[in-house]
C-alpha cells in the first residue's frame, strides 16, 4: 500500500475534534484535495478519502461516475447524508443490497433519520452520532483500501 496513502489516512484520522455530521461546503484540509486526487489508487479509495476530508464534491464526482456499483452507491448514500440531503441519502440506501460495510439498509436509513433530527442540537446524542459516523468513515477507507488499494 502506498506510503502517501498511509500518510493521508493517518492525517485525516488524527483529526481532533472529529468532523461534524454535516461539514457544509467546507473541506477539512483543502491542501489534501489535490494530494488525494493524485494518489495512485483506485477511484473508490480516493472517494472514501475525499469523504473523510469533508470533500463532498470530489467524492460525489467519483460515486456518480460508478453509479450502480455497491460501494459507489454506499459512498453516494453517505455523502448525501453528510451534505444534509437526507431524502436522497435514504433513496440511495434503498438501492444497496447487503454489504459487509453496513449493518443493514434499515439501520442505515434509521441513522439518516437520527442525523436529520439531531444535527446541530449540540446534544450528547448528536455527539454519539458523530462518533458513529467517524467510525463509518474510517471503515469505508479501510474497506476500500483493503479491497481496491495498491
Amino acid at each position: 500500500m502506498s506510503s502517501t496513502t498511509d500518510s493521508v489516512a493517518t492525517q485525516l484520522f488524527a483529526r481532533d475534534p472529529i468532523p461534524p455530521l454535516e461539514p457544509g461546503k467546507k473541506v477539512y484540509d483543502p491542501k489534501l484535495t489535490k494530494t488525494i486526487a493524485s494518489l495512485d489508487e483506485h477511484e473508490y479509495v480516493k472517494a472514501a478519502l475525499h469523504l473523510a476530508n469533508d470533500d463532498i464534491h470530489n467524492c460525489h464526482e467519483i460515486a456518480q461516475a460508478h453509479e450502480g456499483d455497491t460501494i459507489a452507491d454506499i459512498l453516494h448514500a453517505t455523502l448525501h447524508r453528510r451534505e444534509g440531503d437526507y431524502w436522497n441519502s435514504k433513496w440511495w440506501w434503498s438501492r444497496i443490497p447487503a454489504h459487509p460495510t453496513i449493518k443493514s439498509v434499515a439501520d442505515s436509513k434509521a441513522f439518516v433519520d437520527a442525523c436529520e433530527r439531531l444535527n446541530g442540537t449540540g446534544s450528547k446524542e448528536e455527539d454519539q452520532l458523530r462518533e458513529r459516523q467517524w467510525d463509518e468513515l474510517k471503515g469505508l477507507v479501510e474497506f476500500t483500501r483493503g479491497k481496491y488499494g495498491k
